[in-house]
């Protein structure tokens, strides 16, 4: 969970962060003091996939009142909630006209913060103890999967050629079909090579939960996807022309599985053309 705190003095700023941290013990905490930083930032975490929870912010600030800056971290992040942090009263109804979930008197101190939360959000608690897990895919070289920081292990290695394969379909759908011959290129698709197929979808099911991260898979009668929003991967940043994706690759792409060949020559075209741009 992403939360914002905006106050452009830094120790009511350093004050407000340290409250938070015991509210949201867990949680990764923000803070800024020039307004349109806070923006910027917010759009290079919109541009990167991930959520803005909360926004605490305080509201008489040079440059950018902390309502200007509500406004705008709204167009990015509609669903945001936000509160406001601040000395001066007279501003509460201009901030409950945009929607914010609570009006915090400096200084804020950390039951005024949870007492706020328990009447306005009903689910807080439960959000802010929840942890969500770090999945990254590594594509570029050979393919790994990180959980937390720490490389999957597979118990079959066709398990862990099938999650590439789905990584490479981009949250596409494959039948056990589709699935059998990749894994097994020069087979002919009979009830064994089925059977074998099925077999590298339950060992690979079983993989993800036990790392507690089963949900990355979409299942359907006879189809398999990865769900692509739940995962961080080097190759989806790459065809987004992130500049650290471009940089990271060096011509290699899942070079353990020889069916990868195709995207591999694709994005060597990529990468000529960021080149020939330059």
């Amino acid at each position: 969970m992403n939360i914002l705190a905006v106050d452009d003095e830094c120790p009511a700023l350093e004050a407000l962060i340290s409250q938070l941290k015991i509210v949201f013990p867990n949680e990764n905490i923000h803070g800024e003091m020039n307004p349109q930083k806070a923006v910027e930032w917010a759009g290079n975490l919109k541009k990167s996939g991930e959520k803005l929870s909360y926004a605490f912010l305080d509201i008489q600030m040079q440059n950018m009142t902390g309502l200007e800056l509500a406004h705008q971290l709204k167009n990015i992040y509609p669903k945001v909630m936000l509160f406001f942090c601040t000395a001066y009263s007279e501003y509460a109804y201009d901030a409950f006209g945009l929607n914010a979930k609570g009006y915090l008197l400096k200084p804020v101190k950390v039951q005024a913060i949870e007492s706020t939360l328990d009447e306005m959000v009903t689910d807080w608690r439960q959000e802010a103890t929840t942890l969500e897990r770090d999945i990254k895919i590594q594509t570029f070289g050979n393919f790994e999967i990180f959980v937390d920081g720490v490389p999957l292990t597979f118990e079959r290695k066709k398990a862990k050629e099938l999650l590439a394969y789905l990584v490479d379909r981009h949250g596409a759908s494959v039948t056990t079909e589709q699935i059998a011959l990749i894994l097994w290129e020069d087979a002919t698709y009979d009830r064994k090579l089925k059977n074998m197929a099925t077999m590298a979808v339950t060992s690979l099911r079983n993989t993800l939960k036990s790392a507690g991260i089963e949900d990355i898979l979409i299942k359907t009668w006879n189809h398999l996807a990865l769900d692509v929003d739940k995962v961080k991967c080097d190759a989806y940043d790459f065809e987004k022309w992130d500049a650290v994706a471009i940089n990271s690759f060096h011509g290699e792409y899942m070079s353990n599985y020889s069916w990868a060949e195709f995207t591999t020559g694709r994005y060597v075209q990529m990468e000529q053309k960021t080149g020939n741009d330059d």
